[in-house]
């Protein structure tokens, strides 16, 4: 067992990826004395570089020298020089989960769980939180718009984190308060099938203490499915009128919206946001759940969620534009950057622009994520993405991975073009994306940007380009 009072420098490999450099944040502010690895500089690495570690953007067994405790990611192979370079050497080496686990030793953890919407309910609950003094400390997966947090070290009783079920080690945290916000059929390669995963989801929610409370979407039907498994206390949530917090009266104009929280044994609460669509709804409503029970003054939640502008790259409106382009005027485009890349994920994106912009056109420059993704849900994929009216598929982002022979980029839009009567387009060469994408725009479409890779760089490099090309 690690005993993190008895080290002083700590080295992570993987050091760029979101929860490895919240943890290398933390652990400067703890007083650590931090260093770490990686392929490529990015706005993170430069904040931690600000922060006074040494990041060397390649990976080499010197790097590891005067080092106490090696941290990997999940995305670290075991043969990386600087892992074999510290097993050689004895020096300690663990997971980001278990680093991740010592950290929230003697707090009062909030854990939030689920295939998607953990970042965005974890930001939700930091937001409340902070606004209503609580200093709680926060490790979350992506950037809030409002302040740029993703790390914060508070100095009360709260360590407020997203759980990544990747892969299994999610289990070995301790939770006080679990929130899962869904359960769906992603990283089956790891767990082999559903039935597992869930299984995983249970032994993780029996470690509750028995006088603290778990938080569960019931739209979900496999959560639904383990409620009878958890022998702990239970608080649903949901459009589900069984949940003892359902969501009904929704309304959506734009990214205005409102619903109301029906409670089975309290007053009524009316929300109003600028996050919309209804899978933030039951974000909102799981993270209302939380700071109810952690004693915050209804007002003071719902005055938070009011203020609250969301996540980056999260259905992120990121300009609104008239430009002209080789004499040809095309005025009210919209860009709009999101993280989602499992087809559940894409279909609340595009309900969503549906339901807030009904009559304008949809463009969707789609980058998938993992050859074995695509392999796993294609015929999920295929029907999702014909409700977009243009779709534009980039070559896949691998993440490490081997290509999977006819399971492509080409391979979806041929799917794609069969299967609706949508456009599909195959760009696998970047560098032509912006002559195809102005080819076949037209005046109010809506562009969005979508994938968990690198295309949130090309989604800023549009923005780039349609404010120099931008007309009065």
């Amino acid at each position: 067992m690690i005993n993190l009072s008895c080290i002083k420098n700590i080295h992570l490999v993987g050091i760029g990826g979101i929860g490895m450099s919240g943890i290398a944040k933390l652990l400067v502010l703890k007083g650590y004395k931090v260093s770490g690895s990686d392929l490529s500089p990015t706005i993170i690495t430069k904040q931690l570089i600000v922060l006074g570690v040494n990041i060397i953007f390649y990976h080499h067994k010197n790097n590891i020298n005067n080092t106490n405790l090696i941290v990997f990611s999940n995305a670290i192979s075991s043969n990386n020089p600087e892992i074999l370079a510290a097993k050689k050497l004895g020096i300690p080496i663990i997971s980001r989960m278990n680093m991740l686990s010592l950290l929230m030793e003697n707090y009062y953890n909030i854990i939030i769980s689920g295939t998607h919407g953990k970042t965005t309910t974890t930001a939700l609950i930091y937001s409340i939180f902070k606004n209503n003094n609580l200093k709680p400390t926060v490790i979350n997966g992506g950037l809030t718009i409002s302040s740029d947090i993703y790390s914060y070290l508070g100095n009360s009783k709260y360590f407020i984190t997203e759980s990544d079920e990747s892969d299994i080690s999610f289990v070995r945290l301790n939770p006080t308060v679990s929130i899962i916000t869904n359960i769906d059929n992603d990283h089956l390669r790891t767990y082999g099938n559903l039935y597992f995963l869930q299984e995983k989801f249970i032994n993780f929610l029996n470690k509750i203490p028995v006088d603290s409370y778990i938080v569960l979407c019931i739209d979900s039907l496999p959560i639904k499915k383990i409620c009878f498994s958890i022998k702990k206390n239970i608080i649903t949530y949901g459009f589900d009128k069984q949940a003892d917090f359902y969501i009904t009266n929704y309304r959506q104009h734009k990214i205005n919206t409102s619903f109301i929280i029906k409670q089975k044994n309290g007053t009524d609460i009316n929300i109003s946001t600028i996050i919309p669509g209804y899978h933030n709804a039951l974000n909102i409503t799981a993270a209302i759940i939380v700071a109810i029970k952690e004693k915050i003054k209804l007002s003071r939640i719902i005055n938070s969620i009011s203020k609250f502008c969301g996540v980056k790259r999260r259905l992120s409106i990121l300009g609104r534009y008239n430009i002209n382009y080789m004499n040809k005027k095309i005025k009210e485009i919209m860009l709009i950057d999101d993280y989602g890349h499992h087809p559940t994920e894409l279909k609340e994106t595009i309900d969503t622009i549906h339901i807030g912009w009904p009559d304008r056109r949809i463009i969707m420059i789609f980058q998938p994520h993992r050859f074995t993704r695509t392999y796993d849900l294609y015929d999920d994929f295929i029907r999702v993405l014909s409700n977009v009216n243009v779709t534009l598929i980039l070559a896949i982002y691998p993440a490490g991975e081997k290509p999977i022979k006819n399971f492509d980029s080409k391979s979806l839009c041929i799917s794609l073009n069969q299967y609706s009567r949508t456009q599909s387009i195959p760009i696998l060469d970047n560098n032509k994306l912006i002559s195809v994408l102005m080819s076949i725009i037209k005046d109010n479409d809506i562009i969005i940007t979508q994938g968990a890779g690198t295309i949130g760089d090309i989604a800023t490099y549009i923005n780039k380009y349609m404010i120099t090309h931008q007309i009065n």
